[in-house]
């Protein structure tokens, strides 16, 4: 049996899962050792049960939990090296013997899944997504990208799973609270997706088997679960699809479980 949600999802921390017959790999581990193994522990799951935490990319809300867990635990953490270089930068009390590097494009593989990373446009040193091939379908994430890139398109096709960033609502970033500053990152093309942004590539892989979505790192600020679903229906409308008969599409909370994903 194939789960998927998500941990928390949000400006202040992330965690994805990827649990195949209760063996579990997070992406990214933005909330400490305590908050992490509660949140596990509610959907059935212990660290026990994970064998790696694969990184995105060193921003602080998708690794502030890595030295808690994995003082703990002991789990592998899998990234690019550059990756792995700015986070040690900061965090250089982290034993290295725990860094599993992993080059993008390259695959590590266990006898019941496979993780390929690819290129996702983002101000940090060397932001990923990942694909996770099993036996029950493929799972993409996507969390942190400014663009939808060619890259990013190729290498999500055919997924029957997307955890997949839906960051801002266009309007409600441009009249909002935010420096001008810190709207143009947002915005701009190593930033992160917008609503619109997502909704149009959510339509685009109906077409190649798509089924589930979350959508994922919602802004508290700049988006509302309700504005980032009605974009995403009015997209796969315009595809001549619907919401709940050929997709499910879900949002992720920011501190609590998401919707899970069960594929047989």
């Amino acid at each position: 049996m194939l789960r998927v949600f998500t941990l928390y999802s949000g400006s202040s921390g992330n965690c994805t899962v990827i649990d195949i017959d209760g063996r579990a790999v997070l992406v990214d581990a933005g909330f400490g050792v305590k908050k992490t193994q509660k949140a596990l522990e509610a959907a059935g799951l212990s660290f026990n049960n994970v064998e790696g935490i694969f990184v995105t990319h060193e921003h602080t809300d998708h690794v502030a939990g890595l030295m808690t867990i994995c003082k703990h635990y002991r789990i592998p953490v899998i990234s690019n090296q550059a990756t792995l270089d700015a986070y040690y930068a900061e965090n250089s009390e982290f034993d290295t013997s725990l860094f599993c590097p992993m080059p993008v494009g390259a695959v590590a593989a266990r006898d019941c899944f496979e993780v390929t990373s690819f290129h996702s446009p983002h101000d940090s040193a060397e932001c990923v997504g990942y694909r996770i091939k099993t036996k029950y379908g493929d799972v993409g994430v996507l969390t942190d990208a400014g663009e939808g890139t060619k890259e990013i398109r190729s290498s999500l096709n055919g997924c029957k799973i997307l955890v997949f960033e839906s960051n801002h609502d266009k309007n409600m970033l441009q009249t909002g609270p935010y420096p001008y500053y810190l709207k143009r990152r947002i915005s701009g093309p190593n930033g992160h997706l917008s609503n619109d942004q997502s909704a149009e590539m959510i339509a685009e892989f109906l077409d190649s088997g798509l089924e589930n979505v979350i959508l994922a790192h919602l802004s508290r600020e700049n988006n509302t679960p309700r504005a980032a679903l009605a974009t995403a229906e009015a997209f796969i409308s315009a595809k001549g699809a619907e919401i709940g008969k050929d997709l499910s599409v879900f949002a992720a909370p920011p501190d609590e479980l998401s919707h899970i994903f069960t594929c047989n």
